[in-house]
């Protein structure tokens, strides 16, 4: 399934100063975009963190789905799944890499829904930061979210982190 508003630009090499994609991945760009959109197919989990009916899960507890990602950027992620999410809720997401890391509780919010084919919806979710929800969450709801629950970029952070760390060790030791 593509997006027509989606333009294939070309594999990247890989080179010392250049951010490297190796084939299977594709890159997007958009004139209208801020970010370039890398194309991957990795599982996700959707947990809405809070619905339009005032229903509100900070433990994410709250109602669960499947997806797939379909293109990922820096901004956001479009997945396909059955989801009945709808625009303007807030979901928790979940995202496995190559089934080797797990980057979960991040805060997303729910831009766009389009119903797509035999049921699956396409949904393009705006990656957002915990000072985001001081605008949509009074200070008290605020306070019940787990301090796990954090921004794409900071999650990413911690991961890429992790995986230097682990490098650096493991190549002293050798």
């Amino acid at each position: 399934m593509s997006d027509p508003r989606l333009k294939i630009i070309t594999d990247i090499e890989a080179g010392e100063n250049v951010v490297s994609v190796k084939k299977p991945f594709k890159l997007f760009n958009d004139e209208q975009r801020r970010y370039i959109r890398l194309e991957i197919s990795e599982p996700i989990d959707l947990s809405i963190l809070k619905d339009d009916v005032e229903g509100y899960w900070p433990e994410g507890d709250g109602p669960s789905y499947e997806g797939s990602i379909l293109n990922i950027s820096a901004g956001g992620v479009l997945v396909i799944s059955g989801s009945p999410v709808k625009e303007g809720m807030l979901v928790l997401l979940k995202i496995s890499l190559q089934d080797i890391e797990v980057i979960d509780n991040i805060i997303g919010l729910v831009k766009r829904v389009d119903d797509g084919e035999e049921g699956e919806r396409l949904i393009g979710i705006e990656f957002i930061s915990r000072e985001y929800l001081k605008d949509v969450f009074s200070s008290s709801e605020i306070e019940f979210l787990p301090d796990n629950v954090a921004s794409f970029n900071e999650l990413l952070k911690k991961t890429l982190n992790k995986y230097v760390y682990y490098k650096r060790v493991s190549e002293e030791s050798n």
